[in-house]
C-alpha cells in the first residue's frame, strides 16, 4: 500500500454526498485521507406538472433513456409513488443507460438496459442508439433527468427523426457553505491537499461558490492537482482559468482514482 501514489496524500471530494460513500472507501483503502467537501446536493423538482403529463401520455413512448444513476434512482421514486413500479414501465420499452453507474442502478431496479453507454458523450450515444434501432418519426423517446442537463443527447436523437421528450424530474443545487469548513479547517492547520476532484460542471461550480477566495487559491497552487470525470468537466475547469492535471478515461469511481494516481505519480516523478 505504501507504494501507492494515493498513500498519505489528502484529496478533496466534491462528490454529492448522497454519491460519494464508494469513492471515500476506495480512496482510504488505498491509504489516502479524504477531504468531504460535497458541492452540490440532489432534490425533487417543485412543479410535478410536467412528470404528471409524462405519465398521462406514458404508453406512447418507444424508449426510455437515462444519463445519471441520480435520474435513474429518482424516477424510480416516482413511478412507486404513482402506484407501479419503474420495471413494469421499463421493460416493455427499450432503455439505454450513459455510464456504469446509471446501467447499475437500472439493474438494481430491475431492468438491465438495452443499450449501456459506459463511456460514451451524449452524441455518441445517439450515433450507437440510431445505428442499432434505426430511428425515425415512428420512435418516441422519454429523457428524465437534471434540471440542468445538456440538450446534446436530445438534439442528436432529434436529427435522428425521433421524437423526444425530455423532463426534469429533479434539480441540482449548490451545497451550503458549511461543506467547506473541513477544507478550511486544514488549510489553518496549514495542510493543503494534494488533489481535488470534480465530477461534473456542477460541481466545480458549487465548490467556487461555497468555497470563495480560499477555494480558489487552491485550485491554483501548483501543488495542487485538479482530477476531472471526463472531458465536458475538464471544459469547464479551463473556462474557470484552472488548468486540469489529470482526466478520467471513462466514467465510475475507479477511472477517477486511476487519474488521480497518473497525477499524483507524475509529480513524484
Amino acid at each position: 500500500m505504501t507504494g501507492d501514489p494515493l498513500y498519505g496524500r489528502t484529496i478533496v471530494v466534491t462528490r454529492p454526498e448522497c454519491r460519494a460513500a464508494g469513492l471515500n472507501s476506495r480512496l482510504r483503502e488505498a491509504g489516502a485521507e479524504v477531504l468531504a467537501v460535497p458541492s452540490i446536493r440532489f432534490a425533487r423538482v417543485a412543479d410535478p406538472g410536467p412528470w404528471n403529463e409524462v405519465l398521462a401520455g406514458k404508453d406512447s413512448f418507444t424508449h426510455i433513456i437515462f444519463t445519471s444513476a441520480v435520474a435513474v434512482d429518482t424516477f424510480v421514486e416516482l413511478c412507486s409513488e404513482a402506484g407501479f413500479t419503474a420495471a413494469s414501465w421499463l421493460g416493455s420499452r427499450t432503455t439505454g443507460a450513459i455510464g456504469a453507474a446509471t446501467a447499475a442502478s437500472m439493474e438494481s431496479a430491475g431492468v438491465t438496459p438495452e443499450l449501456a453507454g459506459r463511456g460514451s458523450s451524449g452524441a455518441e450515444f445517439a450515433r450507437k442508439l440510431t445505428r442499432k434501432e434505426g430511428l425515425g418519426a415512428g420512435h418516441r423517446i422519454l429523457l428524465p433527468g437534471s434540471d440542468i442537463a445538456r440538450g446534446e443527447l436530445a438534439s442528436a436523437l432529434a436529427d435522428a427523426g425521433a421524437r423526444i421528450e425530455t423532463v426534469a424530474i429533479y434539480q441540482t443545487i449548490h451545497e451550503e457553505a458549511a461543506r467547506a469548513e473541513p477544507l478550511f479547517e486544514a488549510l489553518d492547520r496549514g495542510e493543503l491537499p494534494d488533489a481535488v476532484t470534480f465530477a461534473s460542471p456542477s460541481a466545480l461550480e458549487g465548490f467556487l461558490r461555497i468555497c470563495g477566495k480560499r477555494g480558489r487559491e487552491v485550485l491554483e497552487s501548483a501543488a495542487v492537482s485538479i482530477i476531472s470525470l471526463g472531458a465536458t468537466t475538464s471544459e469547464a475547469i479551463e473556462r474557470a482559468g484552472l488548468a486540469p492535471a489529470a482526466q478520467a478515461r471513462r466514467p465510475g469511481a475507479e477511472a477517477l482514482i486511476d487519474a488521480l494516481r497518473e497525477a499524483l505519480a507524475d509529480r513524484e516523478g
